[in-house]
Formats: structure tokens, sequence, C-alpha cells
């Protein structure tokens, strides 16, 4: 590996630009910065002793070694010594081999060469520091070769922020100085003093919180406060008040399912069009206000009051920077439903879903031609009527299909026939014949009876789909029933006399939803006088099916309804679809060139659904459900409307750097740093976090606002909204804050979000890995971590509904790596009526340096706050 100038080409190598010398001979000809003599002592010595072992863990990790054979025996080695097993030339050889490196690193022998090299394995230590400083010196050769690359390139670009390259070099040095170092012991005798110091600072505080205080004075009373180096646990059941009618439709990627159906590990589909998992479900709860929220597009779902939605107000969508879409609840939607203008307009809109991202699918029929036939094809047979040439050339060279004509504008559907049989030659006489069957090798009788002679028996004649008996050249019986002709795959889909799009063709890919929706707008599509793209057919069933396509293609699809004359009353009713995109969504040349035609000059809104009425009716059993999308946004209703699925976390921080001044960061994984920020306002002015969202502030309100934004805007506190942020990054940012900022906090909301980004054997493990780090991060940079966490659905399960330390989720390492666990119940949760409205619960189920008790506060929600009970 030799080391090269890799600044940007901006000179030929004969100029080597301004105020530079050029290179010296040889100068970027030298390797980077290693020993091997000390790498290989170190493995030798480890091979050697388990106790060197011990003492080059703490000094390496598998990238300080230079050469990567010695990086994969050395990660071996880790691996043997963590699980408790010998690391020795043997069962290194055989761990390697199992992995398939043994021939990489140099075979068995280059295990006993590393032995041979090694003067003694009680030196381990001293050269893993050589190796050591050798890789520390390699990482400044390459931060220092990043940093030339960004000053060249910076140079290069115009208007390039220096502050910005000034920062990422600032990094770059950073990440060489980030070295993971560890405590060494300490004798009894050295520690006495300064337990003593400690103990006698307590005693003249009068026994006051020395930890960090989290504003419940009961709590501190108990917990002397939060301490360096513990981590916390606060648990709670999600979705308490944030949900759904128990009927609503959710989308899948195989079709549909309902919020009473849906349990966790099921797989729904996100706003973003892509499938997503559903990792938490409430129980069924009773007794909550609830509303139904109907919107431009007519859809109508049913939700209870503090049930989230992601919408966008008339001032956002008209403000010039256009401020990202908010969290809010319906009943804020209801307290702020229509503009204060002349006309009343609605506010709230809620953008379409984008296209569902799925994959392709292996149909029986080509999706244009199931769409031309159920536009105008004839529901007892593979006929269809037609008028345009073109749609015959599309069915026969996109789909692939024979169009015969039966009758002046009808035509009839087949199946391509299979090549024609060949003639044979007769293994017995020579003689040219047309076989009857696939088996048949010979011209005749005579010559049959003579070549059991010549050759053994063949086995009868089989299907060439299915393997059943059949004459071997066409379908047997029950393959030609299912496919083997256009009119048997319409039966098979359960078309022929009920016209209807299979589930199938509605979570195909997106380019053969699109060949269906061309199939169906080709036949009974027309273009409006305004460039709408308009569908009308008098079944119900199909218009609702055929929404939902063109809805999963991210469009805003209107839905109305006309009285026409029909035969009976059922097809008295036309069900008229319409929507509005310059997108080519007809293949038919004449249909699409009138749509560009009348879009001329015609801008295309943004695909938008308005929230147009928000009316209380009687309270339904309702349910919530929690995804792992980035966005925590999932499909409701037939027409895909994104729906949303933390509070004391946040007050410990409040409590720590604007009470304290104290420094602490909130690493959140499930509300924006907006929404935090509104919260933690709406907390420290007392004022409605609805009135605050929905505009609603009176005059005191922004008097409180005002007298507390210095207060609020000097606190040493930060937010990271950062999405899919894994356990290492957040240990490194952790890490960063506590060498420039002196961190006394760390908060992350919340833990079931969380993805390592490697493929693991169970979520439990997974989960059980986060809870360890966790835990080392909270020891390695010395401050509190407080993790939020979800609960089981134990409570609900009990008549008390009271969470226990049993319920965690997911992973019993949460509660075995917890210093301390605070579970929060709120009885007027479950029952609106409880006497004891209003008030929490912090059950401390598990406390490492004390007695477990219960701490009773005061939940003010609409101030995004809990308080003291005895200090408001």
């Amino acid at each position: 590996m030799a080391l090269t100038d890799d600044r940007n080409p901006m000179y030929a190598e004969s100029d080597p630009g301004p105020s530079d010398p050029g290179p010296r001979g040889g100068e970027y000809d030298r390797q980077p910065p290693q020993d091997i003599a000390a790498e290989q002592s170190v493995l030798g010595g480890m091979l050697l002793s388990k106790d060197a072992v011990a003492d080059v863990i703490e000094a390496l990790g598998p990238d300080d070694f230079y050469r990567p054979a010695h990086q994969a025996i050395y990660d071996v080695i880790l691996d043997l010594y963590g699980r408790g097993e010998p690391a020795d030339p043997i069962t290194v050889s055989a761990e390697l081999e199992r992995r398939g490196e043994l021939g990489r690193v140099g075979g068995a022998p280059y295990l006993h060469t590393l032995i041979a090299t090694v003067p003694t394995a009680a030196n381990a230590g001293y050269y893993a520091e050589i190796v050591s400083e050798k890789a520390v010196l390699r990482r400044l050769v390459e931060a220092g070769t990043r940093i030339v690359q960004y000053g060249y390139g910076a140079a290069a670009a115009d208007g390039a922020n220096i502050d910005e390259v000034v920062d990422r070099a600032q990094a770059a040095i950073y990440d060489v100085t980030e070295r993971r170092t560890s405590e060494d012991y300490v004798a009894l005798e050295e520690l006495l003093q300064p337990t003593m110091d400690e103990i006698d600072a307590i005693a003249s505080r009068g026994g006051q919180s020395q930890g960090i205080p989290t504003g419940f004075a009961d709590f501190d009373d108990l917990t002397n406060g939060l301490h360096p180096g513990q981590m916390i646990i606060v648990a709670a059941r999600p979705g308490v008040g944030k949900a759904l009618a128990l009927d609503t439709p959710l989308a899948t990627p195989d079709g549909w399912t309902t919020m009473g159906e849906v349990q966790p590990g099921d797989r729904l589909i996100g706003a973003n069009g892509r499938p997503t998992t559903v990792v938490a479900a409430t129980e069924v709860m009773k007794g909550r206000p609830c509303y139904e929220v109907e919107f431009s597009d007519g859809t109508v779902l049913l939700a209870d009051a503090e049930h989230q939605w992601v919408t966008d107000t008339r001032s956002s969508r008209r403000s010039s920077g256009r401020s990202a879409p908010a969290v809010r609840t319906t009943e804020e939607l209801a307290a702020t439903l229509r503009c204060r203008t002349a006309d009343g307009r609605a506010n709230h809109s809620i953008a379409t879903t984008a296209p569902l991202q799925l994959p392709e699918r292996e149909l029986p029929l080509h999706p244009y031609a199931l769409g031309a036939w159920l536009g105008d094809g004839h529901s007892a047979s593979a006929r269809f009527t037609t008028a345009d040439p073109e749609i015959i050339c599309y069915l026969e060279g996109e789909a692939g299909l024979l169009v015969e004509r039966h009758a002046e504008l009808s035509y009839t559907l087949r199946l391509v026939p299979p090549d024609p049989v060949e003639y044979r030659r007769c293994e017995v006489c020579g003689e040219p014949f047309l076989p009857q069957t696939s088996q048949v090798r010979t011209c005749g009788r005579s010559c049959g009876g003579k070549v059991r002679f010549q050759s053994p028996p063949v086995p009868a004649p089989t299907c060439p789909d299915c393997g059943r008996p059949s004459s071997g050249m066409r379908l047997c019986h029950a393959c030609r029933n299912e496919h083997g002709s256009v009119q048997a795959i319409l039966r098979t889909l359960g078309v022929l006399g009920n016209k209807h799009i299979p589930v199938e063709y509605l979570r195909a890919s997106v380019e053969q939803r699109r060949a269906l929706l061309a199939g169906l707008l080709d036949t009974d599509g027309t273009v409006t006088h305004s460039g709408a793209v308009q569908f009308a057919v008098t079944s119900k069933v199909l218009a609702e099916q055929t929404r939902e396509l063109i809805v999963s293609l991210g469009y805003r699809c209107a839905f109305t309804t006309k009285r026409v004359k029909g035969r009976s009353e059922e097809t008295s009713t036309a069900y008229i679809l319409g929507f509005t995109t310059q997108d080519r969504v007809f293949w038919l040349q004449r249909k699409h060139l009138e749509q560009k035609e009348r879009l001329t000059n015609v801008r295309v809104r943004p695909h938008l659904r308005y929230v147009v009425d928000v009316r209380p009716v009687a309270s339904v059993p309702v349910r919530c459900v929690e995804v792992d999308a980035p966005d925590h946004l999932y499909l409701a209703g037939r027409s895909m409307v994104p729906t949303h699925n933390s509070t004391l976390g946040l007050d410990f921080a409040r409590s720590a750097s604007i009470k304290h001044g104290l420094t602490s960061v909130i690493f959140s994984l499930e509300m924006s740093r907006t929404e935090i920020v509104m919260r933690m306002l709406s907390a420290e002015a007392r004022i409605r976090l609805a009135d605050m969202r929905g505009g609603k502030m009176s005059d005191d309100d922004w008097t409180r606002l005002a007298r507390r934004m210095s207060e609020v805007s000097e606190a040493p506190l930060f937010v990271d909204d950062s999405p899919n942020m894994t356990m290492m990054e957040i240990r490194a940012k952790a890490r960063r804050l506590k060498q420039r900022n002196d961190l006394k906090l760390v908060v992350l909301d919340y833990l079931q979000l969380m993805t390592s980004g490697k493929r693991v054997e169970s979520r439990q493990q997974e989960v059980s890995e986060f809870s360890r780090q966790m835990k080392l991060l909270a020891k390695e940079i010395e401050v509190p971590v407080i993790a939020i966490s979800q609960l089981n659905r134990g409570p609900e399960q009990r008549t008390d509904k009271r969470p226990m330390l049993s319920d965690l989720r997911e992973s019993g390492s949460l509660e075995q790596d917890a210093d301390l666990v605070i579970l929060v119940n709120r009885p007027d949760a479950w029952e609106r009526d409880d006497p004891r409205a209003g008030e929490a619960d912090l059950i401390i189920a598990k406390h490492r340096a004390g007695p477990t008790a219960t701490i009773t506060v005061a939940h003010q929600l609409h101030y995004s706050r809990f308080v003291d009970l005895s200090h408001d």
C-alpha cells in the first residue's frame, strides 16, 4: 500500500501548483507508518498467554494492525477470548478455517511463525503500544490527506462554505484523537479518601442532591439525583391516546388489513410508499372522545382526539420559505379547521402518498390486457370492443396476445399458440413422420413393435407445465382450465362475471400498475376540457379499486357519483373518478396528445388533500399501532391517507439545562427538533400546545413566552433529530459534546426506533446490544444516560393496568443493565372518570443504589409536561 497524492487534478503533473516547490524525490512513494515486527510480537504473545490478551485488548482494535492478515487473526483471538475459549495456534487455525480465511493469512504455519517471533509474551502490552502509536500516525496521515483534499476542493469550487470546510477538517483531526481508553485498577486505600470527601460534601450541603436534579423533589430525595455512569430507563405504553377506529383499513404489501386485526411484526405501507414493520400495538381503548375527519376527496376516517396527523396550514403553504409539515392532533385540527378569511377556506392539508414501491410480480395476464378487458370487455368471455387499432397493436406487441376479429368492432383475445410440432425420423426405418405425443419415436405399429428390441421403453407422456399425465404435446385438463387460454386465465382470476381488479395487480410494481391503468384509460377513460383525466364506470367495486390503483401511483383522486339510465338500480349510478397529472397515463396516442394539449399553460397543483370537516361523534373502540418508518407514518383508509403514529425525558432535560445550567442533549428518533422546542416552550411558558400550534395564542401568552425566551435561549441544551441514528453515531456525538461542552446528561428518545444497520438473529439480541452500549457510554463519558423505552401489552391485561418491571419490551437486558427503571402510569389514560385524573405515578421499579418507591406527580399534557405535586 503506497501513499500517493490524490489532490484534485487541478494542475498537470509538470505544474506543482502555486507556491508549491513540488514533491521531493520519493516523497509520495513512502509506506505509511507501521511496525510489522511489533504486530507479529503482539499476536505471538496473545497466542502464548491469556494474560497477554487481557493486556492488549485495552490498547488495540482490529483496525490498528497494518496487515489485513493480522487484523483477521486478532479478530479471531478476540472472538475466542470473548467466548471463554482458549486462543492458541490450533483453535485459532480451526476458527480461521471455519471462516474461510486461513489461506488468506498464510496458513497454519504462519501462526507458529508468530509464536517463534515473539521474544516474550510478558511484553505484549509494550508491543501493543508500539502498534497503537503507528496506527495513530497512519490515521494522522490519512486525516492530513483528506484535509488537503478539502482545501484544494474548496479552492476549486466557487462559493464554497469555508466554515464547513474548517469544520470537516476539525472533525478529521478529532477522529484521530478519539481513542478508547481504559481505566486501570486502583487499590482500595487510594479510593477511601475521595469517597470520604464526597460523603463530607453531601453532609455539608444538608443532604441535597449531588447528582443531576430532575425537578421532582420526592424523586431527588429518593435517588439523590441522576449520577454519572448511570443508565436510566423511562418506560410507558406506546401511543396511549393516539388511535383510530378498529375498522379503519390499513394498506399492506399484500392487500389490506384493519386496525383491529394488525399485530406487531405485520407489514404495513409507509407514506414513502415502502413497506414498514409494525413494532408496537396498543390494546383496544374505550371511552375516548372521537371525531370523524373528512377530507376533500371524500375520505372519512374516525380517530380519537389525540390521534396525530402531519399537516400543512395555509400560512405554511403560502410562505416563501415553505416550512416543513407539523404533527397536529385531531383536536387541534378541529380548533383550526378553517382560515380566518371571508370564504373560510380549508386550513389543513395532507400530502398524498408516494407511489407504492413494491416488487414486480409474475402475473398470469399482462396488466395492460387485463385493464383493456375490464374497461371494454365482455363480462362472460375473453372478447372486448374497440374502434382503435392502436389498442390492438399494444395487445399484440406489449401484452403478447393474439387478437382475432369476432365481429365488427368486436375482438377475441387468445394466447399465442405454441410452436408447431416438427417432423421426426423413425428410429427403426428412418422415414419422417408427425408424432402425436412427445414420447413417440416410430412411424407405425410394425416399427413400434421392433423398437422395443433396439431401445428401452419410454415413460408415459406428461403435461409440459405440471408433469401430470397428458398427451405430452398439449396441456393436461387441469392446466387447460387454469391457464390454457385467456378465458381460462380470466376465470382463474375470478373476474368473469364479476369485473374487479385482483389484489395481486393492485400490489404489483409501479410499471405493472401503470400498464394496468393505461389499459383501463385507453378503453374507458376521457380527458376533460381542463385537462383532467376522467374514468367512469357503473360498478362500485371496480370504481373503488380503480381509485386505489390511481392513489397507489401517487395521484390525488376525486370520487363523485351521478345518476344515469341503467338496466337495474345497481347500474343506474355512475361512479366518476378524476385526477390531474402531466405524467403520461394514456398509451393511446390520440388521448395522450389531447391531454397534453389541454394541459398547456395549466399549472398542476401539488397533490394535496384538504381537511374539510372534523366533527365529534359518539365514542367507539379505538387502537393505535407504531411502525419503524423514519417519519413514523403509515397509510390509513382506502384512499391511503398518511397518518402519524415522550414527555418525561423532556422534563429531565429541562430541569438540567434550563433550571440548573447543565449541558444536556436529546437524541430524538421520534419528534423533529422544531416539535421538541415547541413542547419545551409550552412547558416553560405554560402555554397550551394546541394554542401554540394553532396560532391562537393570546396577548398574555405572548408576554409569558417573551419573558421565558431569554432564559430558554441561554440553556446549554442540544437537540439532534437525525433519522436512522445508530448507537455508534450517538456514542460519537456524545463523546464530542463531552469534550467540547462538558456534557452532563444524555436523553435518547426512544429505544425501539433504533437500528444497528447490521443483520442480527433477532430484535431481542439487537436491543440487548443497544442496552450494553448505552451502559458503556454512561461509564465512558461519566454522565447519566436516560433511554425512553416502551412497555409490552402486559399492563392492559391486568385489572389495575399498573406496569411492572417484567413489562419492558423486547429484552431482559434492559432490566439487567439499567441502574434505575422508571415506569410511567396514568390512571386516567384508561378510565377518563378515574378519581386520580390529572395524576401520574413514577414507579421506580429498580434502583440499584437505593430503595424502590412510587412517586406521584401531576401531568399537564396540555403544557407537554409533568410537574411536582408539591412544587408547581
